[in-house]
Parts: C-alpha cells; sequence; structure tokens
C-alpha cells in the first residue's frame, strides 16, 4: 500500500492591512478612521452616580431555596433516597461523625447520606470546629 498523502494545503497568512491591529481600541479606530473620541469629561459626566442612584430603591427579593428532601437532605430534584436502603443497616459499632461548619453546606451532602444509612442510635453527628471531652459525650 502507499502511504496516504494528507489532504489539503498549508494554510497562508491572513494579510491584513498595514494600519490594522489586533487589539486596537474603538477609540483608536475613530481616530485612524478620522473621527474624534469624546472627551474624557463628557465620559466623567455619564458615568456619574446618576444612574445608579435608582438601584438602591429597588426591592430586594429573597432567595427561593429548593425544596429539600427530609431524609437526605438533598434538593428533591436529585434525591438519593431512591438509591439508599429502605432499612437501616445494622452494624455492631458506634459512628462519630466529626464535621466542620463549612462542610455542613458542601454541594455533596455526604454525612446526612451516611446517617440515613444507619440506625439513629448507632451515629452521632457533631458539627463544630473545636471540641472538649465534655462536649464529645
Amino acid at each position: 500500500m502507499e502511504p496516504q498523502k494528507e489532504a489539503g494545503t498549508p494554510r497562508d497568512p491572513v494579510a491584513r492591512p498595514p494600519a490594522t491591529s489586533r487589539c486596537e481600541t474603538p477609540n483608536e479606530e475613530e481616530r485612524r478612521e478620522g473621527g474624534t473620541a469624546p472627551p474624557a469629561a463628557v465620559l466623567d459626566e455619564e458615568s456619574d452616580g446618576a444612574s445608579a442612584d435608582g438601584l438602591w430603591e429597588l426591592p430586594v427579593e429573597p432567595a427561593e431555596r429548593r425544596p429539600e428532601c427530609s431524609r437526605c437532605s438533598r434538593p428533591q430534584k436529585v434525591c438519593l433516597c431512591p438509591f439508599l436502603p429502605l432499612h437501616p443497616l445494622h452494624i455492631s459499632t458506634h459512628l462519630y461523625i466529626i464535621q466542620h461548619p463549612a462542610e455542613e453546606s458542601k454541594v455533596l451532602r455526604t454525612v446526612p447520606l451516611l446517617a440515613a444509612c444507619l440506625p439513629q442510635d448507632k451515629c452521632k453527628v457533631k458539627i463544630g470546629r473545636r471540641f472538649s471531652e465534655e462536649s464529645c459525650s
């Protein structure tokens, strides 16, 4: 068999007019084309706080949270309960989960999933940054 030849030809560089540059601003284009850029004083007047004054008076709507599943604590649209065991798993040990407060709001929410799979008396979740011996008992 003969080696296949590449289809296509090498690309020629794109010819640009001599005065054109890729990173020109609109003001530079206007000057090149013979126009004039607006004076800086006009731009400053337009960008004063006049257009933003009305923003402070707009009503703020509270964000609505998506409905949450009571068992796995995930949004109902992505509830994982159909994939969890119907009845808690029987384990012979007690499981203590220490969770940092910042992890409580993470998207994966693995601690509530684990807690939903185990009996409530066998799985204890403690949320906090520092614990003393008295607070864990």
